[in-house]
């Protein structure tokens, strides 16, 4: 087995550390938490699966409106977001992911909006004591007697994730897709803000693609040695293909994370049509190269329920040709950078489940390693082909 080096040493860590952090709030104590910090009366809760967070979705009403007014008409959804301690600490890159929801919401995107609590900050720390220690079985557990959680609110989006939808989804919502990541992509470049923070972001989270080399310290998860080899290799043309490179990439600041666990899909009123409704959490936004941000969904398209992935990431980057043209730069970077959050995914998902046995993180296994092995197989003039993409 290949042990880390000293200098990527910092990927084992955080996943460790992230273990070690994930919430473990109880119902009651979010009820409390609502009641207190919010003046909201919860009446119904459900607890929503999370990779490093946690998240509950809340039906609540205004505590102060409950003797004048039918409760009923008044309730409405939240979602509560607590943050892995471990990833609290990185609360100003969290504030301003924050402050650009916020901003697109104002721009007429579909996506959740913080909601401010009675001290008017959409944003808090909270410590809780961990009633659930008696319970933990998994060794990677949050074991702390107290800890301490950023916490916020946020508007419901209805409708379902791509990864929950139960039939294939249709072509029309990946190209919907395409062309709402483009408009992000514009929409953002108007925002007046400091960059400093979410620079950082992009330059030192794992799971910034600039940090695709550290993940070479993950490859002792992997026990086929020719699978391992293929992921080497990824690394080492990302390396001298896209990084030697991201100077000259357009920079902008990107979501991060737009996956199909994060966009939202609902048939329309009085029909079967199925459209794309919206997009959720922007908890891995930050300034970086935007072909990134195309090349991160591809990853998630390429495992989407369909006919034909190949076909479905043709008419996501039709979509988003649609609005932003990427540049021919860009496009010699795109398939590497697909490739690259394959290993991501794929080498975090395992290792995740070797600390938490959490089977969420596996939701990326089933597809994704057959599709980076296909993908890389064929070559990137081959797959570009297959996505009708030149």
């Amino acid at each position: 087995m290949d042990l880390p080096q000293p200098d990527d040493i910092s990927i084992l860590h955080t996943f460790q550390n992230k273990a070690k952090g994930k919430p473990f709030l109880t119902k009651n104590q979010v009820l409390s938490l609502l009641k207190e910090n919010y003046n909201f009366e919860v009446k119904s809760i459900q607890s929503l699966e999370g990779y490093d967070n946690r998240n509950f979705l809340v039906g609540v009403t205004s505590v102060h409106t409950l003797e004048l007014t039918d409760t009923n008409e008044l309730t409405s959804k939240y979602v509560l977001k607590v943050t892995n301690s471990y990833l609290s600490i990185a609360d100003q890159g969290l504030r301003d992911a924050t402050r650009l929801m916020e901003f697109l919401s104002s721009r007429g995107f579909s996506c959740t909006q913080p909601v401010s609590n009675r001290n008017g900050d959409w944003c808090q720390f909270l410590t809780f004591e961990n009633l659930s220690l008696k319970s933990l079985d998994d060794i990677g557990a949050n074991r702390k007697l107290k800890d301490t959680f950023m916490i916020r609110l946020v508007t419901f989006l209805p409708g379902t994730t791509l990864i929950n939808f139960p039939n294939l989804v249709p072509d029309n919502v990946f190209e919907e897709s395409g062309e709402t990541l483009a408009k992000f992509h514009l929409a953002l470049q108007e925002l007046d803000m400091d960059k400093r923070t979410l620079k950082e972001v992009g330059e030192n989270s794992p799971w910034s693609l600039n940090c695709l080399p550290k993940w070479r310290s993950l490859l002792f998860v992997v026990e086929d040695l020719q699978t391992r080899q293929m992921i080497e290799d990824v690394i080492t043309t990302f390396e001298f293909t896209v990084l030697s490179k991201r100077g000259s990439l357009p920079h902008g600041f990107i979501h991060g994370d737009f996956n199909n666990g994060n966009i939202l899909v609902e048939a329309r009123e009085g029909s079967n049509d199925v459209h794309m409704t919206g997009f959720i959490d922007m908890d891995d936004a930050c300034y970086s190269c935007i072909v990134y941000d195309v090349g991160i969904s591809l990853m998630y398209v390429l495992q989407c329920n369909t006919i034909s992935s190949d076909f479905a990431a043709g008419k996501f980057l039709l979509g988003y040709s649609r609005y932003r043209r990427l540049s021919q730069l860009e496009k010699d970077c795109l398939f590497y950078c697909t490739a690259g959050r394959f290993v991501q995914s794929l080498l975090g998902g395992l290792y995740s489940y070797s600390l938490s046995k959490n089977e969420y993180v596996l939701c990326s296994q089933q597809r994704g390693w057959n599709a980076l092995k296909d993908i890389w197989k064929r070559g990137k003039e081959a797959t570009y082909h297959k996505w009708s993409f030149s």
